[in-house]
């Protein structure tokens, strides 16, 4: 048995819960001095906290970004780490896609253009290609956009289904939708980028925390026609910044959630502890 220590809202469902406290020390996930620290995304893991957790030995990310935490500090004390990938990059995308369709054709508070419009053909540039930035690329081309993307490396199969790879200048200008996809908390516009973009577009930020210059995104945003589109994966704090903006669209849902995602990713969690109880 260890001790188990939880610290933010990881998003595991009740049967994975009642697993990992079968796991766990005195059946809690609550140990003051835990030796597996299970954290959501959501949480900060720096070096003053990891100084109240004397018997740590590792951490389990309840998802896949590694943004909020000081790996750095955890390597110091010899603290392994684990996170689990490749379970809910689908299903976010589905719901960018799915936000995009209602802002083009008009089906919710806000319409892209004065007539409804068709995704197919339409000029997307995703900037990040990790795991969630292809589940979003697959979806581009499904819908028959005219991919492009930048990324410090090519992507063959991207390229042979017909994206193309450029740079900020050369895509940015002509991009009618951009995509963000890379790690939390990376800015991934600058502000000189948002001077590069074309009014009259849609900015969606899929990845965590700040994306983006903020002063850079404000002056975009207050120019004709242009659109953002979130999801709470962003984080409270973008929330709080950007929700209330006009031309923002801004759901209290994080895209990557579905009932099938929180399985897998309990599935993962318990099979990464059990292994650890093992050792």
């Amino acid at each position: 048995m260890l001790r188990i220590g939880t610290l933010g809202e990881p998003a595991l469902l009740p049967d994975a819960l009642a697993a990992l406290r079968d796991l766990a020390d005195a059946g809690t996930l609550d140990a003051i001095d835990p030796e597996v620290l299970l954290i959501s995304t959501t949480a900060t893991l720096d070096r003053p906290a990891l100084a109240s957790l004397p018997s740590l030995r590792h951490v389990l990310v309840c998802g896949t970004s590694l943004g909020r935490i000081d790996l750095g500090a955890l390597a110091e004390r010899g603290i392994s780490v684990d996170n689990v990938t490749h379970y809910g990059d689908h299903p976010a995308a589905e719901v960018t896609f799915m936000q995009l369709a209602a802002l083009a054709r008009g089906f919710g508070v806000h319409q892209w253009r004065p007539e409804p419009r068709e995704l197919a053909g339409k000029r997307c540039t995703i900037i990040g290609l990790g795991d969630l930035g292809r589940s979003m690329a697959h979806l581009a081309l499904a819908y028959g956009m005219d991919l492009s993307y930048i990324s410090r490396q090519s992507k063959p199969e991207l390229d042979a289904a017909g994206a193309v790879r450029g740079t900020r200048t050369e895509l940015l200008p002509r991009a009618e939708i951009v995509i963000l996809t890379g790690p939390t908390d990376t800015e991934m516009l600058s502000r000189a980028d948002f001077d590069l973009l074309a009014d009259g577009a849609i900015l969606v930020q899929a990845s965590g925390g700040q994306a983006f210059d903020d002063q850079g995104f404000r002056d975009w945003l207050s120019r004709p026609g242009n659109f953002a589109i979130f999801d709470l994966g962003a984080g409270e704090e973008t929330y709080a910044a950007y929700a209330g903006l006009e031309r923002v669209i801004f759901p209290r849902v994080v895209a990557g959630h579905s009932l099938e995602t929180k399985q897998r990713l309990g599935a993962a969690v318990v099979s990464i502890v059990r292994a650890l109880v093992s050792v």
